[in-house]
């Protein structure tokens, strides 16, 4: 069948918002209240999807070739995301991220508890890329200080999450990272590069705020026992060198070369094994084990039994297969975003926006409120970041925006503020694992706020707007297969 006969007709702008309108029931409904796994309601929605797109004419040949044609085109990010779960277990093998964990701890100072709270938390996550991570380990013994201090809890939290977001947002290792540029369309640095524009002086105004604030409690108390043995487990395992960092060193300046992603990341999970063999004694085979399925303790001879809890959360993490569900997230998102866009349901849904919207700073708010909506709605982070980047990709290229702003508001919208939302999954895990409710830290949490402000900002005053000619927006418009 020939590619203007597919659709026999447009769809209405009714049947396109009951398309939308599925994904946010079987999502907000099925995965956030009923508790169904979130890849089982991405198929249903999928499915409901693909009747609606043959009720305007498609047919099924024609809704299989457009989910192929999607999961081909997320391969590259998908290959890079698998890398990213062999890299964290690399790094971990050699001591490179232990290393970063150990020093990390050792520079909190009780009567700095908030700004270090911060500091520490944004280091950790962006060496372990992982957020919940880095609250679930280092954010515990933070609060357990802020309790022995009698310093409220509230402002505390808020640190421990502001820092784990900002790691969450930036690393080039956190699955958030590297959906939104997948989802935008961008380059992974590309993302990175663009996101420090609304994520440093957000980080920064945050800083000084907590600073400040937190110098009235200035009692001295003793570091507690949870985190001296934190410091205690990881030195008896590891052996510190500075050498050690070279796999990072590789990384950035990977990045700021703007070398090819992959071939980077390999170069320093090579590294990141022959440091492991030289300076932890650990063997190459336990090294390629940790690279496949993830890093235990046991490979370093360790008892897990006897060993501390914080310390198997913080350590026993990465590996290829540890990056599966993500995948298989993208594939069932993918699968209804693919059959959206081939029979234009979300085309259909922009275009009726983007006609009220002649504006740079138009289009950038709307992608923002549109990406909050979707973190509200959508319960997980994954889904705003997803539909935002699949749905604002052409109307930022019409203003002659890069997609690496897109990937930005991705993040500044969803990454950011779902940690607010107190019903959403990283609200509900850091409300659980620090023991503060979401509603008592969120209107500490500066950053949640500061980040989709400045990009607002930004698109109205072009500061920080990277463009591009229209000729090249005119060619990526049709290299994505959008009508003009």
């Amino acid at each position: 069948m020939e590619k203007e006969n597919k659709i026999k007709r447009e769809p209405t702008l009714l049947e396109s918002i009951i398309v939308l309108l599925a994904l946010v029931f079987f999502v907000s409904v099925g995965f956030g209240i009923c508790k169904f796994e979130l890849q089982a309601m991405l198929l249903c929605t999928a499915v409901f999807t693909v009747f609606m797109a043959m009720r305007i004419g498609l047919i099924w040949d024609d809704c299989e070739k457009a989910i192929s044609q999607r999961v081909v085109k997320v391969m590259p990010i998908v290959y890079i995301m698998f890398t990213v779960g062999g890299l964290i277990a690399t790094l971990i093998f050699s001591g490179t991220i232990p290393m970063m964990i150990y020093y990390g701890l050792q520079i909190i100072k009780p009567h700095l508890l908030l700004p270090c709270s911060f500091l520490v938390c944004c280091v950790l996550s962006v060496v372990t890329g992982t957020g919940w991570g880095s609250a679930g380990t280092a954010g515990i013994a933070l609060i357990g200080i802020a309790i022995g201090m009698d310093v409220p809890l509230a402002p505390v939290a808020a640190c421990i999450v502001a820092g784990a977001t900002f790691g969450d947002k930036l690393s080039p290792m956190s699955d958030t990272t590297l959906l939104a540029a997948l989802s935008a369309g961008t380059g992974l640095y590309d993302h990175i590069r663009s996101m420090l524009y609304t994520t440093v002086p957000a980080a920064l105004i945050s800083l000084v705020i907590y600073t400040t604030y937190g110098m009235r409690f200035g009692k001295d108390t003793a570091m507690p026992e949870s985190v001296t043995s934190m410091i205690t487990t990881l030195d008896s395992i590891y052996n510190w060198n500075v050498l050690l960092l070279l796999p990072f060193v590789i990384i950035f300046a990977g990045a700021l070369m703007k070398k090819p992603t992959l071939p980077v990341m390999y170069l320093a999970i090579g590294v990141g094994l022959v440091l492991g063999v030289v300076f932890q004694g650990f063997s190459l085979q336990n090294g390629f084990t940790a690279f496949a399925t993830g890093f235990k303790v046991d490979l370093a001879g360790i008892d897990a039994a006897v060993t501390d809890a914080n310390i198997l959360t913080l350590l026993q993490r990465g590996g290829l297969s540890s990056m599966s569900n993500i995948v298989l997230t993208i594939f069932c998102a993918y699968a209804y975003a693919g059959i959206s866009e081939e029979a234009g349901f979300m085309e259909k849904i922009i275009d009726s926006l983007v006609k009220k919207i002649k504006t740079r700073g138009g289009t950038v708010l709307a992608a923002v409120c549109t990406a909050i909506v979707l973190t509200i709605i959508g319960v997980s982070g994954y889904i705003s970041l997803i539909m935002t980047g699949e749905l604002w990709r052409k109307p930022y290229l019409k203003q002659r925006m890069d997609l690496c702003n897109l990937s930005r508001t991705c993040e500044d919208g969803g990454t950011m503020v779902c940690s607010c939302v107190p019903f959403s999954t990283s609200g509900l895990f850091y409300a659980t694992a620090l023991g503060v409710p979401v509603l008592s830290y969120a209107p500490w949490h500066f950053m949640a706020y500061l980040c989709p402000l400045l990009a607002i900002i930004y698109g109205f005053t072009g500061f920080g707007i990277k463009m591009i000619s229209a000729e090249e927006a005119e060619k990526q418009i049709a290299k994505l297969g959008f009508k003009n």
